[in-house]
């Protein structure tokens, strides 16, 4: 395996000390994931190398190493961070439509929307007030050309954001203004761009503070102009969401009304601030900027209800600029999709259409280049494919959306039929379904995928917190070693007399009777025989936070003097794995360690960390590095995937340890009411299984209302709830020696 270059930074070793500092710089808890958590959910994010946000979580690439230092690489890896943790803190996905911004007169209310977005009645004309998918989709629904809108709103909210920053944040200034300079010399030259495009350049541009040595189109200088004035009000910091919102619909006329041609050099000229106050500003102006009393005038405004304009000539000629490293990827309209939940926006979300949604997911994708082929969308297999993805990711999210239609057109629906392992490292399974007392034929699938190595900070950490109970632990297995080593008696021959044996046969001469032959002992090395299988639950819950007073989150400095108070349940499995392995290489017995979660049937994540027949190696510790929380909990399958792997080990005992931190549940598997029994009798059916495969099952649980539902699904099995995770650690080598020595 290649190791990472010695300036990368990998997200793992500090994951817990950049989520502390997310908590101290936006005053709430952040949940810090693996960027390819997302990615490979293949719902509308595609870069895999720059961080995002969902609105909820923020995403970072698992390894920084874009420079030759690692202080660079921290750097940027920590501007990433704060621009995500900015868009949360000041509300990037909390746009409302009819909420008034701050420094303009709102234009929303007074626009129609295009034609296409009317609908008529049976002929009947008339605009009829469809419920958006989301606050900023009805926003987006007033401009002719969505990605144009979606690209203007994106440089401005992220330039809004970043002067915030930068205002509230003063200490990360210097990191910023590095990471400026390095993304204006990576830009492309206005000139070299069409002449609409190359003022979407400058708007970038001077959101990034570049003030001097721009050439822009000549019959445009005047919208150079305007748009660098409207760059100023909003590097204001008194902006909010909606003021962003407010410029884009500014902005984007200037914009449609340039035909987007190649020009020759000479027909751009410098671009020269203008001097003095501003027309369309007004208000009182002081040293540092405007006053939050300024407000913008439109003077060419016209006139209500009157629609945006459409791009002047073909809108394949329109290509999106290119992004700012730094600032990621911006996804507002799917962020505030999937946090809807949260706002209480459930029936808005349930009247969705596959459609709709297939709408929002196209305008987020980078537009054809300029000389591809004219083509029809309607049939885009890959946009489907997402639809559904998206439809799962919101039904994972809020259970109760059940009304969403399951398909489009062309695409079967997700819960009916068998499925087929079509792919590599896939497996398919049978399914309980204890209402028909039947077997749903190959009703989930399995993806087996080999945990990918962190590094070794995890591994070393806990083995050193861990000391004393490290040292007790193997203690006690290494008692069991001289217990495979025997004294067998009444043997015909060996090293030395068997004392009772002779007396005995002394006594039968004295008697008259032949006395035996066994006479003799000698030690008899007794292996043991042994194959364990840990199955670690991987869910979402798992990523929850221990040792937290209920009073709310620590603060920074409480929580640099007590590590611990932010360890998650996940963490603490994993440590107790760490002393496991530990112990288990000292007495030999061969073992291994799986994670799982997934989301739905067709997507049961199966993650192997070690292998039965796996040697331990430095690359297996650093995997425990990456193992982390992700999706649901479907445990039948996973269960039934680890007891094939145990069944393959010839072994005469043979143990598969569960530890989780709550009931099954997944979508379609354990959710509401009923389903909650099906999920329960599909588990304890799969450990039946492995118990007639010659398999004891044992499951741990951290969960303190587990003895509610552990009754039902391991009636006549072996299992405990542990009234303290922290005690895991402690506990699960115990448990280990007590049922297979």
């Amino acid at each position: 395996m290649v190791e990472p270059a010695a300036a990368a930074v990998e997200l793992a070793s500090i994951r817990e000390i950049l989520r502390m500092y997310c908590h101290a710089v936006s005053e709430r808890e952040v949940d810090l994931q693996d960027l390819k958590v997302l990615v490979e959910k293949n719902i509308g994010w595609s870069h895999a190398d720059v961080a995002t946000s969902d609105g909820s979580a923020i995403f970072l690439p698992a390894l920084i190493d874009r420079f030759e230092t690692e202080p660079e690489n921290f750097a940027f890896l920590k501007v990433m961070l704060t621009q995500q943790a900015g868009h949360l803190e000041f509300g990037s996905f909390e746009f409302q439509f009819d909420r008034p911004s701050m420094k303009f007169v709102d234009l929303r209310p007074k626009l129609a929307a295009p034609p296409e977005y009317h609908d008529h009645d049976h002929g009947h004309e008339g605009h009829h007030e469809r419920p958006s998918v989301t606050e900023l989709t009805r926003f987006f629904n007033l401009f002719p050309n969505k990605r144009l809108a979606l690209d203007i709103f994106s440089i401005i909210e992220s330039s809004r954001v970043e002067e915030r920053i930068l205002h509230e944040y003063r200490g990360i200034a210097p990191a910023y203004h590095e990471l400026r300079q390095r993304a204006l010399k990576l830009r492309p030259e206005l000139v070299f761009l069409p002449a609409r495009e190359a003022l979407l350049e400058l708007t970038i541009r001077l959101s990034l503070g570049q003030k001097i040595a721009m050439k822009v189109p000549r019959k445009q200088r005047g919208v150079a102009q305007e748009i660098h004035e409207l760059m100023q009000l909003i590097a204001d910091h008194g902006g909010i969401v909606e003021d962003a919102a407010e410029a884009t619909l500014r902005i984007y006329p200037w914009l449609a009304k340039v035909k987007n041609d190649h020009l020759d050099e000479n027909e751009f000229v410098l671009f020269e601030t203008r001097k003095g106050s501003s027309s369309r500003l007004k208000g009182s102006k002081r040293s540092n900027g405007f006053s939050r009393s300024n407000r913008w005038v439109d003077n060419d405004w016209l006139g209500d209800n009157v629609p945006l304009p459409s791009l002047v000539g073909r809108e394949r000629e329109y290509l999106s600029p290119q992004g700012v490293d730094y600032r990621g990827e911006f996804r507002p309209e799917l962020a505030q999709l999937l946090t809807q939940s949260q706002i209480n926006a459930r029936e808005q979300r349930k009247s969705l259409s596959p459609e709709e949604l297939a709408d929002l997911l196209r305008s987020q994708r980078a537009p054809k280049p300029r000389d591809a082929e004219e083509e029809g969308e309607e049939q885009d297999p890959q946009t489907e494919r997402m639809v559904q993805n998206l439809i799962r990711e919101l039904e994972r999210r809020d259970p109760r959306m059940q009304s969403v239609p399951r398909q489009l057109s062309n695409q079967p629906d997700d819960d009916t039929g068998p499925l087929a392992a079509n792919q590599p490292n896939t497996f398919v399974y049978d399914e309980w379904d204890v209402y028909k007392n039947l077997y749903r034929s190959r009703w989930c699938k399995v993806f087996e995928k080999s945990m990918p190595a962190g590094d070794m900070s995890f591994y070393r950490e806990t083995l050193e917190s861990h000391r004393g109970l490290l040292k007790q632990i193997r203690d006690e297995f290494e008692q069991v070693i001289p217990e495979i080593h025997r004294k067998e008696k009444r043997l015909p021959d060996g090293a030395e007399h068997d004392l009772d044996a002779a007396i005995e046969a002394l006594i039968d001469l004295r008697v008259g009777i032949s006395p035996s032959e066994k006479i003799f002992w000698r030690h008899h090395k007794i292996e043991r025989d042994v194959a364990v299988a840990f199955l670690l639950d991987m869910s979402g819950s798992t990523g929850e936070a221990i040792g937290q007073s209920a009073g709310g989150a620590l603060s920074i400095g409480t929580a640099l003097m007590n590590e611990r108070a932010h360890r998650r349940i996940i963490d603490v499995e994993k440590e107790a794995i760490v002393l496991m392995m530990d112990a288990l290489e000292a007495i030999g017995d061969r073992y291994g360690v799986y994670g799982f979660s997934g989301h739905g049937r067709d997507n049961v994540e199966f993650y192997v960390i070690k292998d039965i027949e796996e040697d331990f190696t430095l690359d297996i510790a650093k995997r425990l590095g990456r193992v982390g929380p992700l999706h649901a909990t479907r445990m039948g399958p996973a269960i039934r995937h680890a007891t094939a792997k145990l069944a393959q080990a010839a072994a005469r005992s043979r143990f598969l340890f569960l530890i989780s931190d709550g009931r099954p549940q997944d979508r379609g598997y354990s959710q509401e009411g009923s389903e909650k029994a099906y999920a329960l009798q599909d588990t304890r059916m799969a450990l039946i299984e492995a118990r007639r495969k010659g398999i004891q099952p044992f499951c741990l649980t951290v969960d303190k209302e587990g003895n509610d539902y552990l009754r039902t699904m391991m009636d006549d099995f072996s299992y405990e709830v542990l009234a303290d995770v922290r005690l895991l650690p402690q506990r699960l080598p115990q448990l280990y020696r007590r049922l297979t020595m």
